[in-house]
């Protein structure tokens, strides 16, 4: 059989990914990401050296720079171009830096995913492409995170599975879907939390088209941990009338969860900026995403 231009480009590319991701899985609820560290980053608790990544178009990150007012010393990873990332997952040609879609001068990150761009191209048999941050979030810490996404006019208006567009804290053992992300599911943009919690979902707000939606996470990454989010500048009140709630959970702003569990509890974890989908759903979907911010302070990563 004969392989597509696409294929044939990424297959030098694709034998290298092959002896990382030895596994992969055909489902959301198997493994998620295999993949190498960046070069030296900072850290939460200390500055550590790792090694350069050997993943599929695997990128060394440039120094840290801050935001206008923020401390460097609290902004612990910043990325607002593709070079910038521990890690590109993601089949040749997929990623590119563009204009902002909205029209405005922050730089944007295009993502194109076919529904071919699976392994070995991308670590698993659910179309992806997606950015890394250095795993730079340890257990026991406390810290913020913050991203944004823009789902164009062309975005289908309901995903009949589901699309996810950031997640993380997320590392070994890569056993399922983490405790925190955001997809598209249906008609709704929402937080489905994973096995632990029997995937009840906490948060949902209709699917939006043709703007920007900005995510600010504070989080203790433990087993014992907790989660509070601010959406489009708006704190979140977790489980409100309209969520799926069959623990019959109490609404709250600081929700008390396992942000560390079975799925990421092996070591250091890192954060992503993604489009990922369950396969079979359409030929090829566009999205974009903004710049990525990891700190110990919310001034540091807004």
């Amino acid at each position: 059989m004969r392989l597509s231009r696409r294929l044939l480009a990424s297959f030098l590319a694709a034998m290298l990914l092959l002896a990382i991701f030895a596994a992969t899985a055909p489902a959301r609820g198997e493994l998620h990401h295999r993949h190498a560290h960046g070069a030296r980053v900072a850290r939460l608790g200390s500055a550590v050296a790792l090694k350069p990544a050997r993943a599929l178009r695997s990128t060394r990150p440039k120094p840290v720079a801050s935001p206008a007012g923020a401390s460097s010393s609290d902004l612990l990873f910043y990325g607002d171009n593709v070079g910038d990332f521990a890690m590109n997952q993601s089949a040749p040609g997929a990623v590119s830096e563009v204009a902002d879609p909205a029209g405005g001068t922050q730089p944007a990150m295009e993502m194109t995913v076919d529904n071919s761009d699976v392994a070995p191209v991308t670590p698993t048999s659910d179309p992806r492409a997606q950015l890394l941050s250095p795993a730079i979030i340890d257990n026991g810490e406390e810290f913020w995170w913050s991203g944004r996404f823009f789902l164009p006019g062309d975005f289908p208006s309901s995903v009949p599975g589901w699309l996810t567009v950031m997640e993380g804290p997320y590392g070994a053992p890569f056993d399922g879907t983490p405790p925190w992300h955001i997809e598209v599911n249906g008609d709704h943009i929402q937080w489905t939390r994973n096995d632990t919690y029997d995937y009840d979902v906490p948060w949902q707000m209709p699917l939006v088209r043709n703007q920007w939606v900005d995510v600010v996470v504070h989080e203790r990454f433990a087993a014992d941990g907790w989660v509070e989010m601010w959406v489009d500048g708006q704190q979140i009140a977790f489980f409100g009338s309209n969520t799926y709630n069959p623990s019959h959970e109490a609404p709250t702003i600081r929700l008390s969860m396992a942000t560390r569990d079975h799925s990421n509890d092996e070591g250091p974890n890192f954060t992503v900026i993604q489009s990922y989908r369950k396969a079979g759903m359409f030929s090829s979907v566009s999205l974009f995403q903004g710049p990525m911010a990891v700190g110990r302070t919310r001034a540091a990563v807004e």
